[in-house]
């Protein structure tokens, strides 16, 4: 499993600290697949963690909605966006505490929105 490899490998630092200040919200929880760790929120996922031979990826998935305030997010697809991470020094526990805060919301919003959708139909 990634979580085995993320955990032990040349990032675990990084992992272990990021996944720290993840798992500190209680409303999170963690799910370890065969390619990333995934946290997840009352109402959908907030982000993944991967690591790969050059860096560690924190991907947020309601990054296209935090870009805006958050600019220096990077990822072009639809929906995800991305930090990147080399060293722990890198991580700001300050400014990704705020991000997953943001993220928390943005889900609480978008399960908001969804449910008066089926409401009005």
């Amino acid at each position: 499993m990634q979580f085995e490899l993320d955990s032990s490998g040349n990032f675990a630092t990084i992992f272990l600290k990021i996944r720290e200040i993840i798992l500190s919200y209680d409303e999170i929880t963690e799910k370890k697949n065969a390619k990333q760790t995934a946290y997840y929120g009352p109402y959908s996922s907030i982000c993944f963690l991967r690591a790969n031979d050059d860096r560690l990826t924190m991907a947020f998935a309601q990054g296209y909605r935090l870009q805006e305030k958050y600019p220096f997010l990077q990822g072009d697809g639809k929906i995800v966006r991305h930090l990147y991470f080399t060293q722990k020094s890198q991580v700001n526990e300050v400014l990704l505490r705020e991000m997953i805060e943001e993220s928390l919301i943005l889900t609480l919003e978008a399960y908001e929105l969804k449910e008066l959708k089926k409401q009005l139909h």
